[in-house]
Formats: structure tokens, C-alpha cells, sequence
């Protein structure tokens, strides 16, 4: 080939790359857009529904709980578009946190629980903190973290086991010791194929059985939980066993003080 030709098989490979990366961000802010409507919608129908004079007042109590839910989920899904706007931009996830402080891990999990119980009480569903193993496995230690990016990371594991557990099951967060110290988050729902564990952690990667149950999604939030990890000298890990699916942030020992 000569010269000319070669820069043209260049351009036209740059081109093509340059048309994919369009499609695939077209798509994302498809996606952006119809996750951030639906909470939206639900709010708008809420407040016009709390305006109505003729509706009872346990009415009007269930409609604040249900608004209370759809900020959450609202909330959330801000903040993880906000770290992947970085992540896009080619920075590094790192250059974005706080300074690490030692943080009790009981209280954060009892606290993100709390945020998630109206969601989960909507899909008759139960979120549990099991205190007793928390105090078993950590007792008066802490995990040196970034708190806000460790809570994002915790949150995107409640908010898929929400998500995509069945009604009437229990979503427990539990403590345990996993070559270091893990927080597990674990659910009985649609099951995770053996082949898909690996790939859940790609930017915008989706199970077949997680789009059946749940069209919308931008597959962000295992994608996030696990650099944030990363950050942390830390992994995710799965196990699944049928129905029954337990993700889990592991920090190494030298992030326990």
C-alpha cells in the first residue's frame, strides 16, 4: 500500500470509530433521559394527587412516602451520571475524592437501608441490617474510606437488589470476612447466569434476565461500585446459588482501623 492509502484506511477507520462512539452516546442519553423522567413523572403525579382535597389522609400518607421514594431513586441516579460525566471526560475516578476518614460501616449500611425502606416497602419488599454480624466481624473497628464514594458504590448495590428482587423477599446486609472485610448486600430474584458474572462489571453491560425484568437501564452502577473499589485497594465479588444472588465490597485489612 502506499503512503495515501494507508492514511486513508486510517481516516476511514477513525470515522467509523467516531460514528460507533456517537450511536453509543446517543443511546446513553436516551437512557439518562428516560431514567431521570420516571421518578420525575411519579413526583409530578404525587404532589398533583396531595393537592386534591377529596383524597383521605392516609391517602396522602402513603403519596409523601411514595415521593420520598422516587427523590431517592431520583437522587441516586444523579449522582451516578455525575461520576460517570468524569469518568467520560478521561479523568481519573481518584482525582475526585475526598481525604479517606475512618468510617463506621454498621451506621452507613443502617442509614442507606433507611433511604432505600420506602422503595423496597412499594415493591413489598424488606430491607434488613443484621447488626448482630456486623458487630460479630467489625466490633469497635473502622474502614478508612472515602465515605461519599463508598455510600454510592453500597447504594448501587441496594438500589439493583430493589430493583430485581422478587415481592415478599428480604434484602440483607450483612458483614463477613472474605480475604479482608467485606459489606454484602444479598437478594432473592432473577438469577444470574454463570457466563454474565464476569461482565456485569462493564460500562453498560445488562444480564438478559435484568432487561426482562426491568427494560430501562444504563448499566452504570455495577460499572461504578466496582472502580470505586478499585480506588479503595478493594474488589466485588458475586455469588450466586439460583435465585439467590450476594454482591459484596471487600476493603483489604490495611483499610480496617
Amino acid at each position: 500500500m502506499t503512503e495515501i492509502e494507508i492514511l486513508n484506511a486510517e481516516l476511514e477507520r477513525l470515522k467509523k470509530e467516531l460514528q460507533a462512539s456517537r450511536a453509543e452516546s446517543r443511546q446513553y442519553l436516551q437512557n439518562v433521559a428516560h431514567q431521570l423522567s420516571a421518578p420525575l413523572g411519579a413526583i409530578k403525579w404525587s404532589i398533583e394527587a396531595l393537592r386534591d382535597p377529596d383524597v383521605p389522609l392516609h391517602r396522602k400518607n402513603t403519596l409523601l412516602s411514595s415521593i420520598y421514594s422516587q427523590a431517592t431513586i431520583l437522587v441516586h441516579l444523579i449522582k451516578n451520571f455525575s461520576l460517570m460525566s468524569n469518568l467520560e471526560q478521561d479523568h481519573e475516578l481518584g482525582q475526585f475524592r475526598e481525604k479517606p476518614e475512618p468510617i463506621d460501616v454498621t451506621s452507613l449500611a443502617i442509614n442507606l437501608s433507611n433511604d432505600f425502606q420506602p422503595q423496597a416497602h412499594e415493591n413489598d419488599q424488606r430491607i434488613r441490617v443484621d447488626n448482630a454480624l456486623f458487630k460479630q466481624v467489625y466490633g469497635s473497628r473502622r474502614i478508612l474510606m472515602v465515605k461519599n464514594l463508598v455510600a454510592q458504590a453500597l447504594s448501587n448495590l441496594l438500589e439493583n437488589a430493589v430493583k430485581y428482587a422478587d415481592g415478599g423477599t428480604e434484602i440483607l446486609i450483612t458483614a463477613g470476612r472474605q480475604n479482608g472485610f467485606a459489606v454484602s448486600v444479598r437478594s432473592e430474584g432473577i438469577p444470574i447466569r454463570e457466563d454474565e458474572i464476569e461482565k456485569l462489571f462493564e460500562r453498560g453491560y445488562r444480564g438478559r434476565a435484568a432487561q426482562q425484568r426491568v427494560a430501562p437501564g444504563t448499566g452504570i452502577g455495577l460499572y461504578l461500585a466496582n472502580r470505586i473499589m478499585e480506588i479503595h485497594k478493594g474488589r466485588i465479588a458475586v455469588d450466586t446459588k439460583g435465585r439467590t444472588s450476594t454482591f459484596s465490597l471487600i476493603f483489604p485489612i490495611s483499610n480496617i482501623t
